[in-house]
């Protein structure tokens, strides 16, 4: 429960930015239904905060040492990677997004400081290059599915160029998402882009793979796992039987197919069915785009 707002005019200058950050965080919760588009606000700004104070400064500081920040911020890496210029505009989007609610909530007294900060140019798909069908084959084909983490691998991978979907809907997956029929698995996504579910049913090579890494990990138990149990799991030794999370994907990506850019694997389904004569509403329906256009700016797209 947030406080009353008639208390914030009596609030020390530091308890008005807790406060500030509890309205933000609450008013973004109520209005996207995504958990992973919600986190994304409040670990961003909870990141953001923690180099400021590393500096001496704090969010309601000088407007000017801010964006500096900020600017930094955007385009920093925690493992030292290129940051794309989308993920560099989402960040700076959700600092201003704060700014923007507490400067016209009265909760805090500060014009936007990231204002100050010019944006990168972004394009649809930006360096995400298709992979051919003979280098995804021979890659796949090298994964050691031997091992419960290439069985993973493998299957994560092979899931995710049959479906073409998101990194953030292929690690939100869990045991209630999967219905198994005759030899093939239908996957439904729950937390798709714009909040919307979408459904695919797996070739029988792609069913197999899933079923394959399921019974290794899981055994006789797979019957009796909870709606809950996450499908991806971890092997690390800190998050052992957890969730992997979109990063960790990336990271298979690289290991296995040369590019930590989970998009890559999009442009490549999306060419998949150009090539085999899909419509270009086809393909748009199945990556889940509200326009045409975007479909249009894939490299040798119509």
């Amino acid at each position: 429960m947030l406080p009353d707002l008639t208390s914030t005019l009596t609030l020390s200058p530091a308890s008005s930015i807790e406060w500030a950050i509890a309205a933000w965080h609450d008013a973004k919760s109520k209005r996207s239904s995504s958990h992973e588009t919600s986190s994304a606000y409040r670990d961003t700004l909870a990141d953001f905060r923690a180099l400021l104070r590393t500096i001496n400064l704090d969010l309601n500081s000088d407007a000017r040492a801010i964006a500096l920040t900020a600017q930094a911020f955007a385009g920093s890496s925690k493992r030292s990677r290129d940051i794309s210029a989308s993920t560099y505009n989402q960040r700076l989007a959700i600092l201003s997004s704060f700014y923007t609610f507490a400067r016209k909530s009265g909760l805090l007294d500060l014009d936007n400081p990231i204002s100050r900060i010019e944006r990168r140019a972004a394009h649809a798909y930006q360096s995400a290059i298709p992979l051919t069908t003979v280098e995804v084959a021979q890659r796949l084909k090298a994964i050691d599915r031997s091992t419960l983490s290439g069985k993973r691998d493998y299957a994560l991978l092979v899931i995710a160029l049959h479906t073409g979907r998101r990194v953030t809907e292929l690690a939100s997956l869990h045991w209630t998402d999967l219905v198994f029929a005759a030899d093939k698995v239908t996957v439904t996504f729950q937390r798709t882009k714009g909040g919307k579910t979408a459904s695919d049913t797996l070739s029988a090579p792609a069913s197999r793979a899933l079923l394959d890494y399921l019974n290794a990990i899981h055994g006789a138990e797979l019957v009796n796992l909870s709606a809950e149990t996450p499908v991806w799991l971890s092997f690390s030794r800190q998050n052992k039987g957890k969730a992997i999370g979109g990063q960790t994907i990336a990271d298979i990506c690289h290991k296995h197919l040369g590019t930590s850019k989970v998009h890559t694997l999009r442009h490549t389904f999306a060419h998949s069915m150009e090539r085999s004569g899909a419509p270009v509403s086809e393909i748009q329906a199945r990556l889940g785009h509200e326009s045409l256009a975007t479909i249009g700016r894939l490299p040798g797209g119509p």
